[in-house]
């Protein structure tokens, strides 16, 4: 059973936190100090896997590229994943990379920006197909078809005369717009 997922940048700030096990504040704050430490001083080439405590922890690097103004970015997310000693590092690594792969589906190549954002889209990811620490649903469209629901019917219930009346629905328009022209541009480059 997992015990939590973190995401943090390569200059180490947290981006996104699942905890499926109870720890007080002052834990959970060494813990993430401790495992962004050790992550981020591993060479690239080293093992995903690693032995901390009573605990086996398992990360992976995602790498984005992404050109805004004619300047290149290169963004890299860690997702590191704590499991219990008797769990598979390899399933738990196949786990993390289905994640991505949801991720970069919904928002169309994930990037650290969508996470920092629309953290709030990832964690509903992240609760569509886990669970407790648990899998709960494997199949990618299933899962992705649920959030897509979900997404329709919070569509459905925002107070649609208050954002037009403020400016902000084309704002966010042209936000989407924006966001999807990065995204398809930074394929090209």
């Amino acid at each position: 059973m997992m015990q939590f997922l973190i995401l943090f940048s390569r200059q180490g700030k947290l981006r996104l936190q699942k905890w499926y096990i109870s720890y007080s504040e002052k834990e959970k704050r060494k813990i993430l100090r401790d495992l962004t430490t050790i992550v981020l001083s591993r060479k690239p080439k080293m093992c995903s896997f690693i032995e901390w405590k009573d605990l086996k922890v398992v990360y992976r690097r995602h790498v984005h590229f992404c050109f805004i103004i004619d300047v290149f970015s290169y963004a890299s997310l860690y997702f590191c994943a704590a499991v219990e000693p008797q769990d598979n590092e390899l399933l738990t690594l196949e786990i993390i990379h289905r994640y991505v792969e949801l991720l970069d589906k919904y928002f169309g190549s994930v990037c650290e920006l969508d996470i920092i954002f629309h953290f709030e889209k990832a964690y509903y990811v992240l609760d569509e197909f886990m669970l407790g620490g648990e899998v709960q649903e494997t199949g990618k469209e299933s899962a992705l078809n649920d959030i897509d629901m979900q997404d329709l019917i919070q569509e459905e219930e925002a107070p649609q005369g208050f954002f037009e009346e403020q400016g902000i629905l084309f704002f966010v328009y042209c936000m989407r717009k924006w966001n999807v022209y990065l995204h398809v541009n930074a394929h090209f480059v």
